[in-house]
């Protein structure tokens, strides 16, 4: 017979929402659709393999009796987790904001449609952007980025001894503006295109006032930015490869400013 003590137990409950709390604001792992049940069950795998593998000084040392004192312990786990998980959220929302910013102007903006395994409204134009992302990012195993972060964070900051340090509440605002900027910088090659293509439309139109551009400008926009983008397209995985790279940097911050 096995005998496990209390003081194990603890161990791995404390693991498990650290790790829980990472799978709860993962992109796809914790979408809407994705069922609670198997988001627990995924928690509990990888939580048991980190126990496994966690030092025994990195865990505790002796076995709280204080409610107040236990109750600290699950918040600080808590907030380790949803903070490695926050970071791995706002690195896909710019790549999505940006594909959201080019199908506006492509003339997606009035017709939007349920994305099953988002579970949000989008339009097309982002919901295809959003497929492809994923594609790449399992393709050439950006996820393993935050797993490993997951690992990394038990070297770093042992079970229940998390603190907070007062500018990290700054890096978290600072590392949240670069979704606009992330944004931008993908959008930035078709809304260039798109805006020479609105101007050469408005000279049509003054030139040719018989000529009905309005209706014009939707397929037009749509068959120019969609060239573009396609364009552009190649040169995505080595771009991601950069971005995530940063993203995991930005991880090794956030828990550096846990760090007893």
């Amino acid at each position: 017979m096995f005998e496990i003590q209390e003081r194990e137990i603890l161990d791995f409950v404390l693991i498990f929402l650290r790790v829980g709390g990472v799978f709860s604001l993962l992109p796809l792992f914790g979408d809407q659709p994705v069922p609670i049940r198997v988001r627990i069950l995924a928690s509990v795998l990888l939580a048991w393999f980190a126990h496994s593998l966690v030092p025994p000084q990195m865990l505790l040392e002796e076995m709280p009796t204080d409610i107040v004192l236990m109750s600290s312990y699950v918040v600080r786990e808590l907030m380790i987790g949803l903070g490695i998980g926050f970071v791995a959220r706002i690195s896909f929302e710019g790549i999505l904001l940006s594909a959201s910013i080019v199908g506006y102007q492509m003339g997606f903006g009035m017709a939007s449609l349920l994305v099953p395994d988002a579970g949000q409204q989008m339009n097309g134009f982002t919901a295809l952007h959003r497929a492809i992302i994923m594609l790449i990012f399992f393709s050439l195993n950006f996820h393993h980025i935050f797993i490993e972060a997951i690992f990394t964070s038990f070297a770093i900051i042992p079970t229940a001894q998390a603190s907070y340090d007062i500018g990290l509440a700054s890096f978290m605002i600072k590392i949240t503006s670069g979704i606009f900027s992330v944004g931008m910088q993908l959008a930035a090659p078709v809304l260039v295109a798109l805006m020479f293509t609105m101007a050469a439309m408005g000279l049509i139109a003054r030139t040719v006032p018989q000529m009905n551009v309005f209706t014009m400008s939707f397929p037009v926009s749509f068959f120019i930015g969609l060239i573009v983008y396609i364009a552009t397209f190649p040169f995505y995985p080595q771009w991601m490869r950069a971005h995530f790279e940063a993203e995991g940097l930005n991880i090794l911050a956030v828990l550096n400013g846990m760090t007893p």
